[in-house]
């Protein structure tokens, strides 16, 4: 072998020596990830580099909860956004935004919050996401949680003799007698035009509703028609016992064993209320008055 050709394999060797050793340093380096780790071994510092790899995280202090209980939501962002807070939106079963919190985030990269599930936004039971943003859409973490056992009974506001009906965002007090049966809800729905009470019976017996005109009617060119009784989806007996300018009085009979009537008009009153009207009216009047300021000021001037 002549000496140029001792010289080349001499170089091939020392290449592949040094290709060997490379992976070797590069793996005792990755275990260093976080150097400020202090005297964590080497799994809890990979652990603490990964949740830095993570834009934001978010977790609870328990999975599943009852209906008086404090959820304490905690998270890490892993760069600060100077004083962005961070959204934290809770989901319910139904798809529903059952409440928002804007939560500060602390100068070691954490925050905390905390929810109450006694509330009316957490009646239902079943599993709620709790997903938290910070800055862009895509920056976001969730969790979920289940909600179980039964919900704290509401305290009505109408009397003695009245039926509490949802209404869109209202609630209306309804006067009524029953007899056979416990009417455990009552709701007006404006897409349907209908008024559904939900009830457990006793027996055979009846219910007479004085119910308002802003709440349910049926017309027709300007008279009074008569109204559509399903009970649990069969049409029922009724008797409409009077009627003035604001309500109209119908008595209807049921058989043991039944679970909704459903009275059909014409008229219901419409999900969004008084107050959400006057707020949409607003909003449309600021868009139109922006709208018109923005022409204004990029009109040519000469």
């Amino acid at each position: 072998m002549n000496s140029y050709a001792l010289y080349v394999l001499i170089a091939i060797m020392a290449a592949a020596g040094t290709l060997a050793v490379v992976p070797t340093y590069a793996s005792s380096f990755d275990e260093e990830a976080c150097p400020d780790c202090g005297s964590m071994d080497i799994y809890e510092k990979a652990e603490y580099a990964k949740q830095n790899n993570v834009p934001v995280s978010v977790w609870t202090d328990s999975k599943i909860y009852d209906h008086e209980s404090e959820i304490t939501v905690g998270g890490y962002v892993a760069n600060l956004r100077g004083d962005a807070p961070v959204t934290v939106t809770v989901i319910s079963p139904q798809g529903n935004i059952a409440t928002v919190q804007q939560v500060e985030v602390s100068e070691d990269n954490t925050f905390e919050t905390m929810f109450s599930t006694a509330g009316a936004l957490f009646k239902e039971n079943g599993m709620y996401t709790i997903r938290a943003q910070y800055g862009p859409q895509e920056i976001n973490d969730k969790v979920m949680v289940e909600l179980v056992g039964e919900a704290a009974s509401e305290e009505s506001a109408c009397g003695d003799g009245e039926l509490a009906v949802k209404g869109g965002s209202e609630v209306f007090c309804v006067p009524f007698e029953a007899s056979g049966a416990i009417v455990t809800s009552a709701s007006a729905n404006g897409a349907t035009k209908s008024l559904t009470l939900k009830i457990e019976t006793e027996g055979d017996g009846s219910i007479s509703l004085a119910i308002p005109r802003d709440v349910l009617d049926a017309t027709e060119d300007g008279s009074d028609v008569d109204f559509i009784v399903l009970v649990d989806d069969e049409e029922a007996d009724f008797e409409e016992t009077d009627s003035d300018d604001s309500t109209r009085m119908v008595d209807i009979t049921f058989s043991d064993g039944a679970s909704q009537i459903e009275i059909i008009g014409t008229y219901a009153v419409p999900e969004f209320g008084t107050m959400a009207a006057i707020i949409l009216a607003v909003a449309i009047v600021s868009i139109i008055a922006v709208s018109a300021r923005t022409r204004l000021s990029i009109s040519p001037r000469y």
